[in-house]
């Protein structure tokens, strides 16, 4: 580690066992300067950027090295990029947090992952719940004709489930994304990871539903929650990209927090 490297350390929310990463920045005397909150159990009741020694920072957790997004300032200009904030008032854990200030140090740009990917994954999951919707309506006909199929059986057994295995589905991408996240895994990465864990799980709670049926009907119900998935990942992909636009979605904001 060395003066103006973005680092980072995995911590606790306060009363659970889900994990984050804390970001700051390297001054290379044995401080960091970081964004905080004035209390780590009222997280939005504000905070500042402030410079403690590497192991507050820390505080017994591994320390690692970001360098993504790449940086755009040479490491003494990001450094001095930090000092000019330490003691400025303000901390939101939404559009004003740590990863925000250490991102914008070294590149410009406040970003933070961590955020990026709740929303992506909010945005997922509301996707897959509309197109839900859509598929309990389309199928309400075959219900009532396909009785004594497989396909019958599975869309008689499978329709109801429709809804908690997407929402199951999301939730077991939203753990494996956030883990492999915080692993240090890139964007890429980490999506892939939820992407394969939802559309097993997915896949797997159809099949259970379905298994009632017989051996077609579980396959059948496999193949339907698996279809369902990648819909729900095809629509939500279209979604981001109109979000986002040719940007990425990121936008400078260097004065707004200077």
């Amino acid at each position: 580690m060395a003066r103006g490297d973005r680092l980072a350390v995995e911590r606790r929310f306060v009363g659970t066992a889900v994990t984050y990463t804390h970001h700051g920045i390297d001054m290379g005397d044995g401080t960091v300067v970081h964004a905080r909150p004035d209390d780590p159990e009222r997280i939005f009741e504000g905070g500042k950027v402030d410079r403690t020694s590497l192991g507050e920072f820390a505080l017994g957790a591994p320390v690692r090295v970001v360098t993504t997004p790449a940086a755009c300032y040479p490491p003494d200009e990001i450094a001095d990029r930090a000092l000019t904030l330490v003691g400025r008032d303000g901390y939101c854990p939404v559009v004003e947090n740590c990863e925000h200030f250490a991102t914008w140090c070294a590149t410009g740009e406040r970003q933070s992952r961590q955020v990026d990917l709740l929303i992506e994954r909010a945005g997922s999951a509301a996707s897959r719940l509309a197109a839900v919707v859509a598929a309990r309506a389309a199928v309400g006909a075959a219900e009532r004709v396909a009785v004594r199929t497989a396909l019958g059986t599975t869309v008689r057994l499978g329709l109801g489930t429709l809804l908690p295995a997407t929402l199951v589905a999301e939730g077991a991408a939203m753990m494996a994304e956030w883990s492999a996240h915080q692993a240090g895994r890139t964007p890429a990465q980490s999506r892939r990871a939820g992407e394969s864990a939802g559309l097993a799980t997915s896949a797997c709670v159809c099949a259970a539903a379905t298994a009632a049926g017989g051996p077609a009907a579980l396959v059948t119900g496999a193949l339907a929650g698996a279809s369902l998935w990648l819909a729900g990942s095809a629509v939500a992909g279209f979604a981001e990209k109109a979000r986002t636009g040719d940007d990425g979605g990121f936008v400078d904001t260097k004065r707004r927090i200077s």
